[in-house]
């Protein structure tokens, strides 16, 4: 019996060795959390809970794409509760120009702000005024660069489609610099200007990317014209300034402007071949140009970005271009995101220049012509024809498709090709 007693103490003994044990070892730092304090049931304080760093907030870059002391104005035209002239006073603005955009029936004031700045003011108007909406007058830029070797605008097909169709009966309106229209390749084409813009006929520059882009629309030279027999109403819209010489820029105020003319005068597609950040007066121009049946085509842009907020690229229902070489590899400073729906010809293109000459020059600008002046052949043969197809189903079920299978962010839909959409439209 005393053995089994000695035993049982020493079991005791044991046991009560390995509790203090496990609980020495189970005590938790000051840095274990909370859980395991309650979980071994010691009562040990809290943990020290490390805060997470705040990141910084990013910094807000101020717009800057904008004329510095000026304001649009727009209103309901019609309406006889609108003072403009007595608005004008009360927020001390000066008229520069006043017009009607009779395609949107929107009146359109252009202002100076006599030194106030043009976002703190346009907030101001849009908090109290209920009918006018005030916005800053926002800059375009085109969607062209110089460069040198030239390849054929015909790697589309144009020259097989030339056989049926150089696009008679289809109207294009092309809203960019003035055109020189005095160039040769300019001569025996249909083209009609409206200038929005002054310039200076003895400054070829001013008249550069307007007349590069008339060319490849409906020059006459069968190795840049690709639909010579359509008729071109060239709008102009961009100019160089005072302040930047070298910059030829566009305002929304005038783009507008622009694209009201085109819709007045019927025409069938318009040529948009710049780009520019998002305008709500533009875009609410285009959406009416749309509704009117007129496709609108535009440049995707050489900002070499992904992803980014392109305008009007990024507006429903716009045919946007990206440009590819001779080897149908994208250009370079091409853009990409959603918004490209085609490639086309744009890099190392040969057109027409101001005082007869004749220029190499790479962009989506470029591709965007291309793709409007196919459109136009197709057009033109459906007329003709009297077939009822839609011509951006076929543009986008004949396309040759680049880059990753199906659409991408690069090529869109892939190449055009007006031979293939031409012979589908001819069956």
């Amino acid at each position: 019996m005393l053995v089994k007693h000695i035993k049982k103490i020493q079991y005791s003994l044991i046991f009560i060795v390995l509790i203090l044990t496990i609980s020495v070892h189970a005590k938790p730092n000051q840095y274990q959390l909370d859980g395991d304090c309650l979980t071994f049931n010691l009562g040990c304080k809290p943990a020290k809970l490390i805060p997470k760093p705040v990141p910084p907030k990013p910094k807000l870059i101020p717009r800057t794409n904008f004329i510095k002391d000026e304001l649009v104005l727009t209103y309901p035209m019609g309406d006889s509760h609108i003072n403009i002239k007595k608005i004008t006073r009360r927020y001390n603005l000066k008229q520069i120009k006043k017009t009607n955009l009779a395609s949107v029936k929107t009146g359109m004031l252009l202002a100076k702000t006599n030194g106030q700045n043009p976002l703190a003011l346009s907030k101001q108007i849009n908090q109290k005024e209920k009918k006018v909406e005030a916005a800053t007058n926002n800059t375009f830029q085109l969607a062209t660069i110089s460069s040198k070797n030239t390849y054929s605008m015909y790697e589309t097909g144009v020259r097989f489609a030339h056989k049926k169709t150089k696009g008679k009966g289809i109207s294009i309106c092309m809203i960019d610099t003035p055109v020189d229209i005095s160039h040769p390749s300019l001569s025996a084409s249909l083209v009609d200007t409206y200038d929005l813009v002054e310039y200076n006929l003895q400054k070829p520059s001013s008249l550069l990317h307007g007349t590069a882009i008339a060319g490849i629309l409906v020059s006459s030279n069968p190795y840049i014209g690709i639909a010579p027999q359509s008729r071109l109403l060239a709008v102009s819209a961009f100019t160089t300034t005072k302040k930047r010489p070298f910059v030829l820029q566009g305002t929304s105020s005038d783009i507008a402007e622009a694209i009201d003319i085109c819709i007045q005068h019927k025409v069938d597609i318009i040529n948009l071949s710049f780009t520019g950040g998002k305008d709500s007066l533009i875009e609410k121009l285009v959406l009416q140009a749309q509704q009117k049946g007129i496709l609108v085509v535009t440049a995707g842009g050489n900002g070499g970005h992904t992803g980014s907020t392109i305008y009007p690229a990024l507006i429903p229902g716009v045919i946007t271009a990206t440009a590819v070489d001779r080897n149908k590899k994208l250009y370079r400073l091409a853009n990409k995101g959603h918004f490209i729906d085609y490639a086309a010809p744009g890099v190392n293109i040969l057109t027409i220049a101001p005082e007869g000459k004749y220029s190499v020059s790479t962009g989506t600008s470029l591709s965007s012509a291309h793709i409007s002046a196919v459109i136009a052949l197709l057009l033109s043969e459906k007329q003709s024809l009297k077939v009822s197809v839609p011509i951006i189903k076929v543009l986008t079920d004949t396309v040759i498709d680049l880059g990753e299978p199906g659409r991408d962010q690069e090529y869109g839909y892939g190449l055009i090709s007006a031979s293939r959409a031409l012979s589908v439209i001819s069956k």
